[in-house]
């Protein structure tokens, strides 16, 4: 498609990307294009990334990240910038002017909270409000999934069992809890994660079905029973043990790795426990953080005509 002379429907946009962890997450196989063929049950949590849109009309036409964390790219490799490209191919617009992206960051990198994605999808949902072209929620997914394969579920709302490469959904009850979430000093590599997955000789699996009926039953305990993540066994780092340890310690039901890590969430019934055991381990870990379950994935927080 050519570039239509598009002129953004509002002043600026403001919206919120929620993050994940994995409740539970198999590898049951491998593509011949050696993407890992995933069972994964994903959950959005109450912890989000703020991202905010401005378009200036009449400057050069392009794209501009602004963020203040250390370490985040600000170029073309940023997935929200390849969000927005991917956006406008697509549809054909023009950004009409520059597109300006503030980014207020407080998703981990490197955890497994699934911050890029989340970034990349809501930037999605984002330019489809700000531009008006109302693509339907199909059209998005095909878009992100080109991008990450956990876009999609970051497209989506609540908790969902993600299959295949985790394209393919399933919506789910939510848990009734709370999480706390630390993360330890060490960061992880995805490819490295499923490259060391790949080199496991007899690697554990999950209880799937168990999962889905222990979370349907709405009883958090017979839940924390099932929650596995086989990354963790590849990836077998000393401080992510240590961090499961010590949420245990501190009176979580149950704690896990999410995702490739290295971020691991406990499980507590009650929000004052979670936030008891945050206060005990905020000294010991720099990202130590309370949330609950969310419904959506993404949300507007302001919008300026």
């Amino acid at each position: 498609m050519t570039d239509k002379n598009t002129r953004p429907l509002y002043k600026n946009l403001t919206v919120r990307a929620y993050g994940k962890l994995n409740l539970l997450l198999d590898i049951v196989g491998v593509r011949d294009d050696g993407y890992h063929m995933l069972n994964t049950v994903m959950q959005h949590v109450s912890l989000f990334d703020t991202l905010h849109l401005e378009v200036e009309e009449g400057g050069e036409e392009g794209i501009e990240l602004i963020c203040d964390k250390e370490g985040f790219p600000l170029d073309s490799s940023n997935l929200i910038w390849k969000a927005a490209e991917a956006f406008k191919a697509h549809t054909g617009i023009s950004y009409g002017g520059r597109l300006r992206v503030t980014v207020d960051k407080q998703l981990p990198s490197q955890a497994g909270m699934g911050g890029g994605s989340a970034d990349c999808a809501a930037m999605l949902k984002a330019m489809n409000t700000l531009y008006g072209t109302l693509l339907d929620e199909d059209v998005l997914s095909e878009i992100g999934l080109k991008l990450g394969a956990d876009v999609p579920f970051c497209l989506q709302d609540g908790t969902r069992l993600c299959q295949g490469v985790g394209e393919i959904m399933h919506s789910l009850p939510s848990p009734e809890c709370w999480f706390t979430v630390i993360k330890p000093e060490v960061s992880v590599s995805t490819p490295e994660a499923y490259k060391a997955y790949d080199r496991l000789e007899a690697p554990p699996r999950s209880q799937l079905d168990n999962f889905l009926r222990a979370l349907a039953s709405g009883n958090i305990y017979s839940f924390c029973i099932y929650l596995f993540n086989v990354l963790e066994e590849a990836v077998d780092l000393p401080e992510v043990r240590r961090a499961r340890e010590r949420l245990r310690d501190c009176g979580a039901l149950a704690a896990l790795m999410t995702g490739s890590g290295s971020a691991v969430f406990g499980v507590f019934a009650r929000e004052e426990h979670a936030m008891a055991a945050a206060k005990s381990l905020e000294k010991e870990y720099g990202y130590c953080r309370v949330c609950r379950p969310v419904k959506e994935g993404y949300g507007f927080v302001s919008v300026d005509r």
